[in-house]
């Protein structure tokens, strides 16, 4: 019975079957559209969240509402600025947006009427960064350093979150329900990680970048930050506190920073006039589409089209051009499915993948993944595509051994993490997977906060079912160590009674 619980970095290698996934990456090849000419630089330029079809941009002189069609003429403007503003941003409801400038105020503005709602003063420098923490509180940054957050119906300061030593162009919140969690980035070559909360200036986290930070992108479940400044790009774990990854591919300044609506992609924009296309798993690149003017802003528009701001006023529409790809399996016979093996026949220690426990897939070479180092690619292959549970266990093996757990389980949105916690359950409800099962539900309790277990409705649910599996388990466990501990006994008894009894000194004399 024991033998069933052996712990996984302990398990020698097993045969796993290597397959070809469905869905190939999207290579994200750009074509531009059109560009349209203005009268001063675009600092900033934000996508409506609730109309896909409109565009905040934040020009040197005013605020124009804009159309994501290069073809409609622009909407509306808003022109009351006694100095040059910056950094509008759209509450989520899309009806109020706010405004930094040149002189030290920040602006709430209704969106419909483009009337000056409440103004906030208590910045010393030029504020560069504005943006809604929630409904009712406001968070600036200003080149005097300071980060500071603002009550939206008294208009009054709650308190300034932390100060930095050089201006702070760059503010990203924590992409999941923790509001409450801000990142900043200044031109002291800073970023750092605070809870508004808290204030007295005292950051969670300290990271520096190496140079003046531009733009900063927290990634979906926020353990992965990434930090753009002269000509590179570095990505932080949240959870260790280190660098992870630093990405040089520009010849100038990175300046802006956006995540694709897939999570799978982030977009990077940068005086060389470049716009990149990088991949959230490997941080590699994987396009780029290259404008006549130096970039300072960016946005996207469902997954289809990028629009950029540059520094001489143009506005530039570009859009994809390819679809996703989809690769055929190859057909072969069962007996080339194991071991790493493509041709060939199956040695006696080689385990045999019929294609029944392949399910859809009848051909190899999930190996190509894994060469590749594509982990996560491998993981959501067995997961969310093949299901087979012994599939997945041989997977969580393999990675397992590489120590790439840890990478492959991070950064999930709801669904996917209900899926994997599905097949954990799965996992825990078979005998000998259910080390598999505990391992997994162990990192991933590490990695997510429990308010995403509990406010997700579906995710809830699979813990419940989880935790009734455990806690069975845990009885079964205690029934069998009771008779375990009673067949022992029984067994100790019937060789004692079996064994025959030395006859005394005495009786054998007496027979003599």
């Amino acid at each position: 019975m024991m033998n069933d619980y052996t712990f996984l970095h302990n398990l020698p290698d097993v045969p796993v079957p290597f397959i070809n996934p469905v869905i190939t990456g999207d290579a994200w090849k750009l074509k531009e559209l059109s560009h349209k000419k203005y009268d001063s630089m675009i600092s900033r330029i934000e996508l409506n969240p609730v109309n896909s079809s409109e565009i905040v941009a934040t020009f040197n002189n005013k605020v124009r509402f804009l159309s994501t069609n290069s073809k409609k003429p622009d909407e509306r403007e808003i022109t009351s600025f006694k100095d040059t503003p910056y950094g509008a941003s759209y509450r989520d409801d899309g009806k109020l947006i706010v405004v930094g400038g040149e002189d030290p105020v920040v602006k709430l503005i209704d969106v419909s009427s483009r009337n000056i709602l409440r103004k906030f003063e208590g910045h010393t420098g030029a504020i560069h960064c504005t943006r809604f923490v929630e409904k009712g509180t406001l968070i600036s940054s200003s080149n005097d350093g300071s980060i500071r957050t603002w009550d939206i119906q008294t208009g009054d300061q709650l308190q300034i979150v932390g100060n930095h030593q050089d201006k702070v162009r760059a503010l990203a919140k924590h992409p999941t329900n923790f509001e409450n969690i801000w990142m900043s980035g200044s031109y002291d070559h800073t970023v750092k990680v605070w809870d508004i909360r808290s204030g007295g200036n005292k950051a969670t986290m300290s990271f520096n970048h190496g140079a003046p930070v531009e733009d900063l992108l927290m990634l979906q479940g926020g353990t992965i930050a990434i930090s753009v400044g002269s000509n590179y790009f570095k990505v932080w774990d949240l959870v260790s506190s280190k660098e992870v990854y630093q990405g040089i591919h520009a010849v100038k300044s990175m300046t802006s920073i956006h995540l694709s609506n897939s999570k799978d992609r982030f977009l990077t924009a940068g005086l060389d006039h470049t716009v990149r296309v990088f991949s959230t798993q490997s941080y590699s690149l994987i396009n780029s589409i290259e404008f006549s003017e130096p970039l300072l802003s960016l946005t996207l528009v469902d997954d289809r089209k990028v629009i950029a701001g540059s520094a001489k006023g143009s506005l530039y529409y570009a859009r994809k051009t390819n679809p996703v790809s989809v690769s055929k399996s190859k057909k072969t016979s069962e007996s080339s499915i194991f071991n790493k093996h493509k041709n060939g026949k199956p040695q006696l220690n080689n385990q045999i993948i019929t294609n029944d426990s392949l399910g859809i897939y009848k051909s190899s070479h999930l190996d190509r993944l894994l060469r590749k180092f594509e982990h996560k690619s491998a993981f959501d292959t067995a997961i969310f595509i093949n299901k087979n549970i012994d599939f997945v266990f041989k997977v969580v093996c393999e990675l397992s051994r590489r120590d790439a757990l840890d990478i492959v389980l991070k950064e999930r949105e709801t669904t996917e993490l209900d899926s994997i916690l599905q097949m954990i359950n799965k996992l825990i409800n078979t005998m000998k997977y259910q080390q598999c099962g505990v391992l997994l539900l162990e990192k991933i309790v590490d990695f997510y906060h429990p308010s995403v277990f509990q406010e997700n409705k579906q995710i809830s649910t699979t813990m419940s079912s989880i935790k009734v599996n455990l806690v069975k388990e845990q009885k079964k466990q205690a029934q069998l160590l009771e008779l375990s501990g009673a067949l022992e006994l029984l067994y100790s008894s019937s060789i004692s009674q079996s064994t025959p009894s030395t006859p005394s000194k005495r009786k054998l004399e007496d027979d003599e």
